[in-house]
């Protein structure tokens, strides 16, 4: 999964998380993909669609919400009123917002393309999710809440109904019969011809826990030497393997590893590649010290059940490849608008609703506190009365 696809699921589940829920419109049954009427200017256009700017804006601030969740679980409760970190962080953004409306059109767009639907069961459970909320918080809170994170209840709406519908892309795809997996007979072939399964006898040159020093290189070799002199005259592999080697992922893989190339260091995939099933390699030097391999018999009707999806992905891709190519190939023009919106006035751009949201529960704030700091000054007043009257001992 690349980078982004991994911060954008990680942001719904955030929004999700920190409201307590999916949470949807006010009394609806089913929920659709709503054209969002704006009069606001257009700051990019993907293949052709526009973007506008409070659009654009609720995605630059929805990943800034992202990195201020992130970082507080970390101590810093507000990183954009760090300097420090907001200069680190706030020239990212607009790439950021950026993807993120690049993502939506061109999930709508291959999803339109393709004539697929979301069923009635979908539409309706995604939207009973978001009744469900707004009869626990209040239809006021929810708006608040997702005014926080830059949606409006129409641009959240669609940034989940897309999220819903790059599902169902996958399942078109990549589900049960999707028209991109491969047969079970192409997946068998590619892991015999790709995968083999070898055990070793490691003897290290380091502690592979503290890096420290436990021998030098000759003599991790003479030991190495010394057991594949036993195992050459006849003495079993797998009891001088218990006994001697040092790998600390024996334990967990007492019949061998299973891997490709890649997955292992090169030498010692070179050194089992080159192996006849049940033959012993020569000693065999890599950056952990020195190994004694031997090349088993792989089971791969037996395996094949607990490598198909990994086989499936390897062969075929993912849903985030696809998704990645196609924004790769994404024709996307920017307007003057959108290099006027930045990390700093992003809040200038948001759909106005949610402005007058935000503006409001800051007011809100700031008379709270107010309240707060004039009970402390009566408080400290009346303590200072109170001490005035004691008299003195």
């Amino acid at each position: 999964m690349n980078k982004f696809v991994q911060r954008a699921v990680a942001l719904v589940v955030m929004v999700a998380v920190v409201m307590g829920a999916t949470v949807w419109g006010t009394n609806r049954t089913t929920i659709s993909y709503q054209e969002l009427k704006s009069s606001a200017p257009v700051v990019m256009t993907v293949n052709g669609d526009e973007v506008k700017a409070d659009e654009y804006a609720g995605y630059m601030l929805y990943n800034m919400m992202y990195y201020a969740n992130m970082y507080a679980q970390f101590g810093m409760t507000d990183m954009w009123s760090n300097a420090d970190a907001a200069a680190m962080f706030g020239p990212a953004m607009p790439s950021a917002a950026q993807e993120q409306a690049v993502y939506a059109r061109v999930v709508m767009q291959k999803f339109d393309e393709l004539g697929l639907n979301l069923t009635y069961a979908q539409e309706k459970e995604i939207g009973q999710l978001r009744q469900d909320s707004i009869d626990m918080m209040g239809y006021d809170a929810y708006i608040d809440q997702i005014s926080q994170f830059g949606f409006s209840d129409a641009t959240y709406n669609n940034f989940m109904y897309i999220s819903q519908c790059y599902q169902a892309l996958n399942d078109y795809y990549f589900g049960e019969n999707g028209v991109s997996v491969p047969s079970d007979e192409e997946l068998m072939q590619y892991f015999k011809d790709n995968y083999l399964s070898a055990k070793h006898i490691l003897i290290c040159l380091n502690d592979p826990l503290t890096g420290e020093q436990l021998r030098t290189d000759e003599e991790a070799r003479a030991e190495a030497q010394a057991i594949l002199d036993r195992i050459n005259a006849g003495e079993d592999f797998d009891t001088l393997m218990n006994e001697f080697s040092e790998d600390t992922g024996l334990a967990g893989n007492p019949d061998g590893y299973i891997f490709t190339e890649g997955e292992m260091v090169d030498e010692f995939y070179q050194g089992a590649v080159a192996l006849a099933e049940g033959e012993v390699s020569d000693l065999v030097k890599s950056d952990y010290g020195y190994h004694i391999i031997k090349r088993e018999p792989l089971d791969y009707e037996g395996q094949f059940e607990n490598y198909k999806s990994m086989l499936t992905s390897l062969v075929a891709g993912t849903m985030d490849d696809l998704l990645t190519q196609w924004m790769e190939e994404a024709d996307v023009q920017t307007t003057d608008t959108y290099d006027e919106i930045t990390y700093q006035n992003v809040y200038d751009y948001l759909p106005a609703e949610v402005q007058e949201r935000l503006a409001a529960a800051e007011a809100d704030e700031e008379q709270a506190a107010q309240a707060a700091e004039e009970d402390a000054a009566a408080d400290a007043e009346a303590e200072q009365a109170a001490d005035a009257e004691t008299p003195a001992e």
